[in-house]
């Protein structure tokens, strides 16, 4: 008998324990420490200097070594500034003679995979000279991007969906 009187006890107890639970959680904030305004701005500040073919801003400021470009098939791995910007100078002539004119951030979304790492994907449409679509309409590239020690966001790492040049 007293056990069923625990029992039956317990029971009546369940629901006011649970919502004692449900109240104390509600005041658990989780947060997220990472600034989306700080991480658009560098990737809207990438696009810009992108669609400019500015070597020097996207070596010094956006990208930081050793970044490696992930390919289906195969892995470059840029491991000092000078290696970026030969790359970067070697894609953008080759980029200027396909008449390639500026891009554009068609959408984005980002994820935290760490207090100083997270993913960000975003899908852009890049435009020739005359402003024709350049290719496909709606391309996509994910990136790591890492906050340094300045607290400043710099890419690590990107998966090209499509063709880089």
């Amino acid at each position: 008998m007293t056990l069923t009187k625990y029992f039956f006890f317990s029971v009546l107890n369940f629901p006011f324990i649970l919502l004692i639970i449900i109240t104390s959680c509600k005041q658990i904030v989780f947060s997220n420490p990472h600034s989306e305004q700080k991480v658009e701005a560098l990737m809207n500040d990438y696009v810009e200097a992108w669609s400019n073919g500015d070597v020097n801003k996207i070596a010094e400021e956006i990208y930081e070594p050793p970044l490696t470009i992930r390919y289906q098939d195969s892995v470059i791995v840029l491991g000092d500034k000078r290696r970026l910007k030969k790359f970067l100078t070697q894609t953008f002539e080759n980029l200027e003679k396909s008449n390639y004119g500026y891009s554009i951030i068609n959408d984005w979304e980002s994820k935290t995979i760490d207090k100083d790492i997270l993913s960000f994907k975003m899908n852009y449409t890049r435009f020739l000279k005359d402003g024709s679509i350049m290719g496909d309409a709606d391309r996509q590239t994910s990136y790591l991007l890492k906050k340094n020690i300045d607290g400043e966001y710099r890419i690590k790492s990107l998966i090209p969906g499509t063709p880089i040049e």
